[in-house]
């Protein structure tokens, strides 16, 4: 679970921010430890949905041929079996 939520960029400065914090006022810093742990996951989230928004949202992969392969026997399944079903309608509308 947490792997999805850890952002190495995120954690990064925030261990910097931690470092300093506590290297400035080592009290201060030790306070601010906990803190830092309960904001890596919000602010991770919020750097990956920067990303996403910055590279337009596209994650699309282009299709492999063996897809593109794929989508032409489903194309053709689908073709068939509207076929099949416009000549059973047909039949049962003679019938009728």
């Amino acid at each position: 679970m947490w792997r999805c939520c850890l952002n190495p960029k995120v954690m990064g400065v925030l261990a910097v921010v931690g470092l300093v914090a506590w290297l400035a006022a080592p009290s201060l810093g030790s306070a601010a430890i906990p803190v830092l742990f309960v904001l890596v996951c919000p602010l991770s989230m919020g750097a990956m949905a920067w990303q996403m928004k910055r590279n337009g949202g596209s994650c699309e992969v282009p299709p492999t041929n063996t897809d593109v392969a794929e989508i032409q026997e489903m194309r053709a399944e689908i073709a068939s079996i509207k076929a099949q079903r416009a000549s059973t309608e047909n039949s049962q509308n003679k019938s009728a």
